[in-house]
């Protein structure tokens, strides 16, 4: 018995012994260091796991001499001793949190979400809060408000930033700092963090939320950069090279709206897509609603893209100096104090160095009477050989600035003054000899638009913000075109057609919104405002006036949307807009509702449905030639009805480490549509009222791997329209209709390089049947790749980027579909007038930040 216990004495010492030689000391040895970085090491060293609020552990400072400890909760609890801190483990997760002396009966967690560089608010980030999503509104400020809870986990996100991650215990209202991706920085605990790169997809029905950051590595002009990304989209139209407008899920022109700073951008021409209408350098953050968006946006019956510009920076003054192929480009940012700041804008093509694309003429004889008939469709015949007789480039000038000024007070209030003014000028001469005459045409297009708004944004020390927004912005339009023929025999000259029209619209609008938050992430949005638009429209053809408009369109209108999270799986929208027109003294009631669902957390499901009219909106004029000429005018609900719209909208997303797949279906009816058609010995000269109905299928797939992406978005969709005019009462395909669009863009980086290539593939229009020479038609499919390399580097204090694009590589012969031109020449031979887009087109920057 003695020997047994024995034997078990020298074993227990022994298994003791190893024990001890085994058990690793905690060793800390620091002098003022911030705790959070002690954690890090800490962290690094030892592999501890820790949950804390890193903004609030780097404000205090420890010093450890030496000192060793026997594991991570005592050396904790000596690191927070001198601190209002404790600690709390969650399995095998230690919580460093901030001492609670009583629970309070609710949390509020709110703040602005900014940039960590320049303190630019970063408007509709994405926010999580123990899962319960939640969105910051246009200056940032958010709101949660819940139970009190042991603890919450607080992510926020923002296209093109570092992603947020903290643990929040307590009520608190302050500043969250992002850190763009493309910046250099050290703290190991950033690069940690996975980023948002290139876009939102899926998060609710029918909307979209663009990078624009990644938009100047892409190929192209650098002017255009912004809208070259959101033409890669899904649902939005890149074929044809649209240079007018954005073509959003089969809406016709102007039936989308581009607002930017809340005033609406009614678009100047920008020919050839070389120069996006808002400046790219001025440019914070960008939303795309496709159809079905909620009860806070209205007047539109197509898509709607809210841009909203930067404020300037406050930390200290920069120069942005570009220069391309096309144009010179420059913006100055300047603190005027620690509370306001200046931007100003300024960009101009070069006019002796800027050919923007080539109009050509062709002619075929025809064995039909041109204009005998209707609608879209083969009106125009299958004649025999056509051939390319005469090119020419044209003159264009194009010039905007923008200049704001902005100020921020202490209570998070800011105030804000965006002006914007732009304009472009396009003419051309042309003649070419064509069985036996001397044909000529000459064609003048001028374009100005005047834009400005004023916003005071106001949050309450409650957590609820209201939103002032007073805007202005008009559009002018002048457009002269002639076409005549001239006998070689006998010198008669014969006018063809002559057109002579100007197109003047305005906006003044004043929108007051206000927001009220309630436990779990519910809100309710209240808003109301008041809305005028003038138009002016002369019309002469062959020398008489065709239309005289001079009209206004005052409305008033308010609305609600009620946020409303049904636990962590299902959040649902419902709203209502109410309209009062004037005239014709009548109410417009606009109903909203969408669901997502979180099935779990990679895989949603998002459906929508709503109503929506138009007042404003764009007439067709349609010639004997079946040339299509659009107009700003007022609805009446006489002359021309009120455009009224009905959206159907279902779609799923899943989003796992970098990959995204949607698929996303609509449907669109459109009742209300203007055209007024030209004479002939069937069809009485006038307006006509038509419809249209449009639906499809966008898919997006998207991956991205560490600083790479690529994406492909397919659309296939179907537009139709109905006249009173038409020969046979049937649905016709729309001038913009296009069955089939598949794009590609990929982005790959290596060090200071960025390589980058798009594609888009286009079926083709269903409009034209004019055939040219080397089988070019006008309904052909629409191919285009592009490529780009740019270089960023940093020589001193200065930013720079260069890069070259090589545009439509394989120089594939397209056409501008919205720059078509037919005339006559007699009873049996056509002319028609056309735009080549792009051809093969090398194209360089240069980009600098001082």
């Amino acid at each position: 018995m003695n020997r047994l216990t024995v034997v078990v004495l020298v074993m227990l010492l022994a298994i003791s012994q190893v024990a001890a030689q085994n058990h690793e000391k905690i060793e800390i040895n620091t002098r003022k260091t911030p705790l959070n970085q002690v954690l890090i090491d800490l962290k690094e060293q030892y592999g501890f796991q820790f949950a804390y609020d890193s903004d609030l552990l780097s404000g205090f400072l420890v010093s450890a001499n030496h000192k060793s400890f026997d594991n991570d909760e005592e050396a904790l609890r000596f690191l927070i001793k001198d601190f209002p801190l404790e600690i709390e483990r969650s399995g095998d997760v230690i919580l460093i949190i901030p001492k609670r002396e009583r629970k309070p009966e609710l949390t509020q967690i709110s703040g602005r979400v900014l940039e960590a560089n320049t303190f630019e608010p970063l408007p509709y980030s994405y926010i999580l809060i123990n899962r319960r999503p939640v969105q910051s509104d246009l200056q940032g400020h958010f709101n949660f408000i819940a139970s009190a809870d042991t603890s919450y986990n607080l992510q926020i996100s923002h296209l093109g930033y570092f992603v947020y991650d903290t643990v929040v215990t307590q009520s608190l209202s302050r500043n969250f700092l992002l850190y763009p991706q493309i910046e250099r920085i050290q703290e190991v605990q950033i690069y940690s963090n996975p980023i948002e790169k290139s876009t939102l997809i899926g998060y609710n029905a029918g909307r979209m939320k663009i990078n624009h950051q990644i938009a100047p590595i892409l190929p192209g002009y650098g002017d255009n950069s912004v809208f070259n990304l959101l033409r890669l989209m899904p649902g939005v139209m890149a074929s044809g090279e649209q240079s007018n407008d954005l073509l959003i899920w089969g809406a016709y022109e102007s039936q989308s709206k581009i607002q930017f700073d809340g005033f609406t951008v009614f678009g100047l021409k920008n020919f050839n897509d070389n120069i996006a209408v808002v400046n790219p350098l001025v440019v914070k953050n960008i939303e795309v609603m496709k159809g079905g968006y909620e009860a806070r946006y209205g007047d539109r019956v197509g898509g709607i893209v809210d841009i909203q510009g930067k404020d300037g920076s406050l930390q200290k003054p920069s120069l942005t100096f570009s220069i391309n192929s096309t144009t010179v480009n420059s913006m100055v940012q300047l603190p005027l104090s620690k509370k306001s700041s200046l931007l100003a804008a300024y960009r101009q093509t070069y006019h002796q160095l800027y050919g923007p694309t080539r109009i050509s003429v062709v002619t075929r004889e025809e064995s039909s009477t041109p204009g005998s008939g209707a609608g879209s469709g083969n009106f125009l015949g299958k004649g025999p050989a056509a051939s390319r007789i005469s090119d020419v480039k044209p003159d264009f000038v194009f010039r905007d600035a923008n200049l704001k000024y902005t100020f921020k007070g202490d209570d998070g209030s800011r105030f804000s003054l965006s002006l914007y003014g732009g304009g472009d000028d396009f003419n051309y001469d042309m003649d070419a000899r064509i069985a036996g005459v001397l044909w000529t045409r000459e064609e003048q297009e001028q374009n100005n638009e005047l834009g400005g708004s004023a916003q005071l944004n106001y949050p309450w020390r409650n957590g609820d913000a209201t939103n002032l927004t007073f805007a202005y912005s008009a559009f002018e339009r002048k457009l002269y075109q002639k076409a005549q023929t001239e006998r070689s025999q006998d010198g008669f000259i014969e006018i063809k057609s002559h057109l002579d029209s100007e197109n003047t619209v305005d906006e003044l609008s004043f929108n007051a919104e206000h927001t009220l938050n309630f436990r779990q992430g519910h809100r309710l949005l209240v808003g109301a405002g008041v809305i005028n638009n003038n138009v002016e429209l002369s019309r002469f053809s062959e020398g008489e006036q065709q239309i005289d408009i001079n009209n206004q369109s005052p409305r008033i209108y308010s609305y609600l949307q009620d946020e409303y999270p049904l636990g962590e799986l299902l959040e649902l929208k419902t709203g209502v807009r109410l309209i009062y027109n004037s005239k014709p003294n009548k109410w417009y009631v606009e109903p909203r509702v969408s669901a997502s669902l979180s099935v779990f957390d990679e895989l949603k499901i998002n459906a929508s449905w709503g109503l929506s009219n138009q007042f404003l909106s764009k007439t067709t004029v349609l010639d004997s030639t079946n040339n299509y000429t659009e107009f700003w005018t007022n609805s009446d609900e006489e002359q021309i009805p009120v455009l009224n719209a009905e959206h159907f909208v279902a779609g799923v997303s899943y989003q796992k480490n970098g990959f995204t797949a949607s698929a996303e279906a609509f449907y669109k009816t459109t009742e209300g549509l203007s055209r007024y058609r030209t004479g002939n010995l069937r069809i009485s000269e006038g307006f006509y009222e038509g419809k249209a109905r449009s639906k499809g299928l966008d898919i997006f797939l998207k991956k991205e791997y560490k600083r790479n992406m690529a994406w492909i978005s397919y659309t296939l969709s179907n537009t139709e329209e109905q006249f009173p005019y038409f020969r046979v009462n049937v649905w016709r395909p729309a001038p913009h209709q296009q069955k089939h669009e598949l794009k590609f863009a990929g982005v790959c980086n290596y060090k200071s390089f960025y390589l980058s290539a798009n594609y888009v593939y286009g079926s083709g229009f269903e409009r034209y049947e004019f055939e040219v020479d080397n089988d070019l038609n006008f309904d052909k499919a629409y191919s285009r790749m592009d490529a780009a390399l740019v270089y960023k580097f940093k020589p001193g204090k200065v930013k720079a980027e260069a890069g070259i694009s090589i545009l439509n590589i394989f120089n594939t012969e397209n056409i501008k579909y919205s720059n078509i031109r037919i005339s006559t020449i007699d009873e049996v031979s056509l002319v028609g007038v056309y735009s080549d887009a792009i051809s093969f087109t090398p194209a360089v920057f240069l980009n600098i930040e001082f």
